[in-house]
């Protein structure tokens, strides 16, 4: 929503670990010394703890970025398994054979492989992220995978990257074998307050246009340290919402008073103290009031309020079991959508949405598999991120948000009811959508679905180009290539992957966005890359498909 406002062409305070967006900062720095010299010298197990949000995953993803192809890699994201799993995972990630289910075999090969690596000059590295999760079992497995080595060398590296927790389970008396193998341990700390300044400058200047450094005022930098302790992903949830604060505001820059507008916004969320910004809780009731001033205001700019309320009766039909209607019943009566759902079908809806949402893209969750974060964008993002995906708040556009074909979790209610998330699949049937539901599927007719919906939809999907930056004719040449590859994999045969943002390669964009409804700007930016992924996923669609929005002329710069 921000973006075109404030000049930026991404939004900088995402949650995805970009390794472009690391901020060096001193302990940073000397963690990814650490690896760099553990990998240079065949150091065996090297120790990555910090609390969570402190950026461990971007920093691993910043240092596997800088690898070359004398390293062999096999990364580690679900550390859930057991030790056969472990083994058939990292075999599997570096190519070889990880069929057999028997724990020699799989070593066997493994061995075989690293030796094979060896010879050819190459070393090999395992990283295993969230390593706090692992059994005890599993912790003893990867000790005696140290054992793979030469009379010179070690054939295996490890990189064990966790919270703090690790270090606590290394201290057990069963895994100190394992605890001294760990040649080199780091830890990731909050950043101060001069590099919490220097942070929000530093993901300012790598999102704007132009030099936008400045867009937070110094008084509001010191303010989001006293609210985030230094922690960059508090950092980010905070600076991202005050640049939302100020632009429903109206205001050139951010402010403190949009800082403390963001905050009290996000005062339930679980990673909150007791305290706002220092003070006592009850001492901001009236940012509260200013919020919703500010809300007010939005509504007589933009017309329309977060929830619809007094939703209209609707003619919804589920037919799963737990449904209104079996086959054998008479013409569906009329219900008010909430009437489907008891309390507790209602709560659960939100992770159950996830999970629909994400097993669609190969990725099964289970319950205990989601964290306990109360906002939908914000929980989305947070499994959907360490698995190469990204999350696209789709608002206040029921076309555009239906025009990409993909699952999409859709939130409904009114200010007293909800919210309730229904996933669309792209489905329709005799002019009615359908969504999919915990207890089967709702039918709804599009004006009635427009009526109950609330304003807020989540795509989450590949990110075809494996980058968040908005790619244009002025782009360097590997943002162009990993463009041109996926326009040549969504069936533009003419585009060639040579680096060249030639005129081939401009039409194809301008036929992508005019395909799926987007503003035909050439500029290839969130709402085009989910075009990307939909192509990828279900091919582009046919002539008649092709869709006309009603809003179209925000492009990719909204």
């Amino acid at each position: 929503m921000y973006r075109r406002h404030f000049h930026l062409k991404e939004r900088p305070f995402q949650l995805v670990p970009t390794p472009s967006y690391l901020f060096p900062s001193r302990c940073h720095q000397e963690a990814l010394g650490h690896l760099t010299y553990a990998l240079e010298t065949g150091e065996g197990f090297v120790e990555v703890t910090g609390e969570v949000g402190t950026g461990k995953t971007t920093l691993l993803r910043t240092f596997l970025d800088g690898l070359d192809e004398t390293v062999a890699v096999a990364c580690i994201f679900n550390p859930t398994l057991n030790a056969v799993e472990l083994l058939q995972s990292i075999n599997r990630d570096f190519g070889i054979d990880a069929g057999s289910t028997s724990r020699s075999d799989l070593t066997a090969a493994l061995h075989r492989f690293l030796i094979e690596n060896r010879e050819l000059g190459k070393k090999a590295l395992l990283v295993i992220d969230e390593a706090q999760n692992l059994s005890i079992e599993v912790l003893e497995e990867l000790r005696l995978l140290s054992n793979l080595e030469t009379t010179r060398a070690k054939l295996l590296q490890t990189v064990l990257c966790g919270q703090p927790e690790l270090g606590e389970m290394l201290e057990r008396h069963e895994l100190r074998q394992l605890a001294q193998r760990i040649s080199l341990a780091c830890r990731l700390r909050p950043l101060s307050i001069d590099e919490t300044c220097d942070y929000i400058v530093h993901r300012l200047k790598r999102a704007s246009l132009g030099d936008r450094g400045d867009l937070f005022t110094p008084a509001a930098r010191k303010q989001v340290y006293r609210y985030s302790k230094g922690t960059p992903r508090v950092i980010n949830i905070c600076c991202d919402r005050a640049l939302l604060c100020a632009y429903v505001g109206g205001r050139d820059r951010v402010g403190a008073r949009s800082v403390k507008e963001a905050v009290a916004e996000l005062a339930d969320r679980p990673y909150m103290d007791g305290t706002l910004l220092g003070r006592p809780m009850l001492a901001w009731g009236g940012a509260f009031l200013g919020v919703a001033i500010v809300f007010m205001a939005g509504f007589l700019v933009f017309g329309s309020s977060l929830w619809t309320p007094d939703a209209p009766q609707i003619t919804a039909s589920a037919v799963s079991d737990g449904g209104i209607n079996s086959p054998e019943a008479p013409a569906p009566a009329t219900y008010s959508l909430f009437d489907l759902f008891d309390e507790v079908s209602v709560a659960e809806s939100i992770p159950w949405g996830i999970r629909r949402v994400m097993d669609a893209w190969g990725h099964g969750l289970s319950a205990s598999e989601l964290p306990a974060i109360g906002d939908p964008y914000l929980l989305l993002s947070a499994v959907a991120a360490p698995r190469g995906m990204e999350v696209m708040p789709m608002d206040g556009n029921l076309d555009q948000a239906l025009a990409f074909g993909l699952p999409i979790l859709m939130l409904f209610g009114s200010e007293t009811q909800g919210p309730l998330a229904l996933v669309h699949e792209g489905e329709e049937d005799k002019g009615l959508l359908r969504f999919q539901s915990p207890k089967g599927i709702v039918e709804l007719s599009r004006g009635d679905a427009e009526r109950l919906w609330s304003g807020r939809a989540l795509i989450a999907c590949t990110n075809p180009l494996g980058f968040s930056e908005v790619v244009t004719e002025r782009s360097g040449l590997q943002e162009v290539i990993a463009l041109e590859s996926a326009l040549s994999r969504a069936g533009f045969d003419r585009v060639s992957v040579d680096g060249h943002f030639d005129v081939e390669t401009l039409r194809a964009v301008h036929a992508m966005q005019e395909a799926y409804g987007i503003l035909s700007d050439g500029m290839v930016g969130d709402l085009t890359r989910v075009a990307l992924a939909a192509a990828l996923k279900n091919g582009l669609p046919s002539a008649p498909e092709r869709v006309a929005t009603r809003d179209r002329s925000k492009g990719e710069v909204p």
